[in-house]
């Protein structure tokens, strides 16, 4: 390949280094089904000490995600102790019970099982490790991220979208000020924020449990999961703990703009785009398959996370399937931008399906860093209509067999069935400005919807890839993240476009990428 040189120049491409998020400082629960790793951040100065947790509930995944996100902050004073995924087993069965009491209906919340005036004792094995570790940190401060079902605002039967604290003397000040910070965030009154004061935390839960025995001043933040993507909810949570623990002192300036950090030099941090024209259900795949990779951290990012003081936090950025134009309208011409600079700087993005689409050269929405056309054209279908043919039909398997670069990078030998739902038919595209696509996949079969379709799928390429700048760009036009057992696809793909990547397994790499 012609670029062959270009290629084995970046995979020798460094980026400054970042400093290293801490290691866990310990484990709550150690060596059980329940174990769940605790991480300590302390400031140059002393002060109180705070207490995040999340994941109690575990079918509320904002609050662990922007536990894990809170985890990186940089403190001036204080001591901040974090609990990301207190419910383990819960979060991962994508259940609000703890399991193994979901038959048990007193037993089975995982957030009524904390000591009480009239329960003095923990009631189920969680319960007592968490409460146990929470008595030798003695928090001065305990903030509890939670999530509802609905708006507070217009349901008063959910919690969701409402900062609630223990009442005791008038408006918490505190409360207030976490209200007025991510309520100006907030376009639509009936999804904004309350504060909810009169009865407190519930009876049983962590956070009342620490106000009533440990005299500490406690908070949950309650989020709400309707029609809200991950990015803002975890935006919200950062929001508002960032608003108080500023208030206290503990910050020195504003951190809720930080997502992410490197635990170690051999960790990739990603970004998962999840704003307007993502399909949920690829969200959720690939937040399985990162939550699964012990070498990877990752983030769900919407349109107002498209800058570059958080897209810098990023090794890659995966814009996922679901909707192209949408995807590019969301962003608009200024993100759209963002995310050329932030690849042309050295970073990597990968498209799939939709993101294929986006990071085409075709449309005026697309973000033009990848010299590809797609074949859209409006053709008569019969009847005296017209359609566009980038509309296949409903998903199907197709065949799909891998050049020899593929097979180093996958690690995949010849042909393989994967999952295809209207990706991007491509080909060379206008811009003489960019440099020629790599073909790592072709099609070797097709769905066709309509006659004039018939034979444009086969022998084009499914995956291909190409460098912008000093970064690199992967489009996947199907869906490996929705086939069982080429899943790993998408943790060898990450690998290929991130900067600084261990090249340690060069034979799984491109010919065209060998120094």
């Amino acid at each position: 390949m012609k670029h062959a040189a270009l290629l084995a120049a970046f995979l020798l491409l460094t980026i400054a280094p970042r400093s290293a998020a801490a290691p866990p400082a310990g484990w709550i629960c150690e060596d059980t089904p329940d174990a769940t790793p605790w991480y300590e951040i302390r400031g140059e100065q002393p002060g109180p000490t705070v207490l995040i947790t999340g994941g109690v509930h575990g079918n509320e995944p904002a609050g662990a995600l922007a536990a894990e996100q809170i985890r990186h902050w940089k403190l001036a004073r204080g001591r901040l102790i974090v609990v990301p995924r207190i419910n383990q087993l819960g979060l991962k069965a994508d259940t609000r019970w703890y399991p193994p009491e979901r038959n048990n209906r007193p037993l089975r919340d995982p957030n009524r099982n904390y000591p009480t005036t009239e329960q003095q004792q923990p009631r189920t094995a969680l319960a007592e490790g968490v409460w146990q570790f929470i008595l030798t940190v003695q928090p001065d401060l305990v903030v509890d991220l939670h999530e509802g079902f609905d708006f507070h605002a217009t349901n008063s039967k959910s919690v969701g979208s409402s900062v609630i604290c223990k009442p005791g003397g008038g408006r918490s000040t505190s409360g207030e000020r976490m209200l007025a910070a991510v309520n100006s965030t907030i376009k639509e009154q009936g999804r904004k924020f309350e504060l909810l004061d009169r009865s407190g935390p519930a009876i049983g839960s962590l956070a009342r449990a620490c106000a009533e025995e440990l005299n500490a001043d406690a908070f949950i933040l309650e989020t709400t999961f309707k029609d809200q993507p991950l990015s803002q909810r975890t935006r919200q949570h950062r929001v508002m703990v960032s608003t108080l623990l500023t208030e206290r002192g503990l910050l020195a300036d504003d951190q809720s703009h930080v997502l992410t950090g490197h635990d170690s030099p051999d960790h990739i941090t990603v970004a998962i785009f999840d704003g307007p024209g993502t399909g949920t259900a690829g969200v959720t795949s690939l937040k399985a398959i990162f939550e699964d990779d012990a070498e990877t951290q990752f983030a769900f990012v919407g349109p107002a996370d498209i800058h570059p003081d958080i897209l810098n936090q990023f090794d890659v950025v995966i814009f996922p399937g679901g909707s192209g134009s949408k995807q590019g309208k969301a962003l608009g011409k200024n993100r759209r931008e963002h995310v050329r600079q932030y690849l042309d700087a050295g970073h990597g993005v990968i498209g799939i399906c939709a993101g294929g689409y986006l990071v085409s050269s075709h449309y005026n929405w697309s973000l033009n860093v990848l010299n590809t056309s797609v074949y859209n054209s409006m053709e008569d279908v019969g009847g005296g209509q017209r359609k566009s043919m980038w509309y296949r039909g409903g998903a199907a398997d197709v065949k799909m067999q891998f050049s020899d670069a593929g097979e180093r990078l996958f690690g995949h030998n010849g042909m393989r069935e994967v999952r295809y739902h209207n990706g991007p038919i491509i080909s060379p595209g206008p811009r003489d400005d960019l440099p020629d696509y790599e073909v790592l996949a072709t099609f070797r079969s097709e769905v066709c919807r309509y006659e004039p379709q018939q034979g444009t799928m086969i022998d084009t390429p499914a995956i291909v890839t190409a460098p912008f700048g000093k970064g690199r760009v992967l489009s996947i036009s199907p869906h490996p993240e929705f086939t069982p057992d080429l899943r790993h696809m998408i943790h060898d793909a990450v690998r290929w476009v991130a900067p600084n990547r261990d090249l340690k397994d060069r034979a799984r790499l491109p010919a065209s990428a060998q120094p």
